[in-house]
């Protein structure tokens, strides 16, 4: 059975409110992308820096921090940028991902219930762009100046290329699935797991759909073997060289729970272990609402959402996980997520107050995470040095820090806000100048870590006084800085009075 058809005017009204709601996430995105840079997105725009050529990105860059589409970009836009600039590759792809939601999840309405009014595709096409218009932790990675976003952006892409694969002749569709393929690969690697989703759906459909072997073949050939190809040899050319930058090691369970919570508005603490068995759990019944209409559509999500990241962890040699590793995790399931809303307000009437309940706390929860990240980014570093600046004499200004690496990276990077009448220089903790530094910066990643006592002493008994208020970021990137003053003997003695 085909689709109902819709009326010139019903879908002008869907693309028309489908249009503002991406206007609407594309502000908030752009809003979100216009403060400090945090310490991997000056790293990566370290690393370029020292490249000749954009050939080198992939020849020569063998580094994990490298996501060679967002590289280059951050090569041909060179160094002295206004750090939204930076961030304009995340932001389109993140904002058109929007867009590519809605019709993903009007398409996948129809083609999953198509004796029903094609109005009730339209509301699911809308619930399913607003709920990933919405998630903060889409919001946050499409507003940073890395592959993540997109990574998802041309994963969405490819999930409706897809969704054209039945039809006769899809040679243009095929041709925008390895595309996107291939440039989400360059995005990131995890844009893998839609092409193992894909594979696995199109073995579903050959076996049910096409009836000659000559068709099957040619369907697999059209849309897989370019992607494959590409990838054996992305791989062995330059994925298993690529070295691990390091950082912080997250447990599985902790890192899951911290992107359930982002990507559902639950709040941050008691939250994200309530937030992972939800998230999961509605998943799962989405799945099992998608099985007993399209086994096929069914396994495509379960194997992107569930089965691809579980052969990527067997199989990877990197050992550290964050929670933007499982990215394309979380986009494919709030399009599952979203198909059970739009069930559940089209099952009765009384259920839209519970639908109706259901988005209005997702909204708040991923409004106030995003309201932190316009106020606070990924860290105020340039505004904790002009503080430095404006509470210290004119000339040199000596600081230090926790993490010589972490905090050198930024301070180096925004020295220029202290202003013409001071020069920052940076000094280890293990080799501080004579009679100290001045200052002491102590970093805080997350709420798991304690709090910086309000004083603190060197390896020489010097004391620091912390200034009255760190200097705070929002969640997922970056960190707080806490300030230290070096505190003089008559200082100290006042203070011991």
């Amino acid at each position: 059975m085909k689709p109902p058809t819709q009326t010139p005017i019903a879908s002008r009204g869907f693309y028309w409110a489908l249009v503002a709601i991406v206007a609407v996430f594309g502000a908030v995105r752009l809003g979100c992308a216009w403060n400090d840079l945090w310490l991997d997105e000056i790293w990566s725009l370290r690393l370029v820096q020292a490249l000749h050529s954009p050939a080198e990105i992939v020849t020569r860059l063998w580094h994990d921090n490298n996501h060679p589409l967002n590289s280059l970009w951050l090569y041909l836009l060179g160094p002295g940028q206004a750090e939204g600039a930076y961030r304009l590759l995340s932001w389109f792809t993140g904002t058109v991902a929007v867009g590519l939601a809605g019709l993903i999840g009007r398409r996948l309405y129809l083609q999953l219930h198509p004796d029903e009014e094609a109005g009730r595709a339209q509301v699911a096409g809308l619930l399913t762009a607003g709920l990933v218009g919405g998630s903060y932790f889409l919001i946050h990675y499409s507003s940073e100046a890395r592959g993540y976003a997109p990574a998802v952006g041309f994963v969405f892409l490819a999930v409706y290329a897809l969704g054209h694969a039945r039809e006769r002749p899809a040679g243009g569709w095929a041709a925008a699935y390895g595309v996107a393929c291939v440039l989400g690969l360059l995005s990131h690697l995890v844009t893998f797991q839609i092409m193992l989703a894909g594979l696995v759906w199109s073995g579903a459909v050959l076996i049910k759909h096409w009836t000659s072997w000559r068709d099957r073949w040619v369907h697999l050939v059209c849309w897989h073997l370019g992607p494959w190809v590409f990838l054996g040899i992305y791989y062995l050319g330059f994925v298993r060289k690529i070295e691990i930058g390091g950082g912080p090691k997250l447990a599985l369970a902790e890192v899951l729970g911290t992107l359930a919570a982002f990507s559902l508005g639950f709040p941050s603490g008691t939250g994200v272990w309530l937030a992972l068995p939800v998230f999961v759990g509605v998943t799962l019944l989405g799945l099992g609402w998608l099985w007993r209409r399209d086994r096929a559509a069914a396994g495509f999500f379960a194997v992107g959402i569930f089965v691809a990241p579980a052969v990527g962890l067997c199989s990877s040699r990197f050992v550290l996980l964050y929670p933007r590793y499982f990215i394309v995790s979380a986009a494919l399931g709030l399009l599952v997520v979203a198909y059970v809303l739009s069930r559940l307000w089209h099952a009765q009437r009384g259920a839209r107050v519970t639908v109706t309940v259901l988005l209005a706390g997702f909204f708040l929860g991923n409004t106030l995470d995003t309201l932190r990240l316009v106020a606070d980014g990924r860290g105020l570093y340039s505004a904790a040095l002009r503080y430095v600046a404006d509470h210290s004499p004119p000339g040199v200004i000596t600081v230090s820090s926790d993490a010589d690496f972490r905090n050198f990276t930024v301070i180096d990077y925004y020295k220029t806000a202290v202003g013409p009448r001071h020069e920052l220089r940076y000094f280890s903790a293990n080799q501080p100048p004579p009679g100290g530094v001045q200052w002491v910066f102590l970093h805080r990643l997350d709420e798991s870590t304690p709090v910086p006592p309000a004083t603190v002493h060197d390896a020489e008994g010097r004391v620091y006084e912390q200034f009255p208020r760190p200097f705070l970021h929002a969640p997922l990137s970056g960190w707080e800085w806490y300030l230290y003053r070096r505190i003089d003997e008559s200082e100290q003695a006042q203070v011991g009075r």
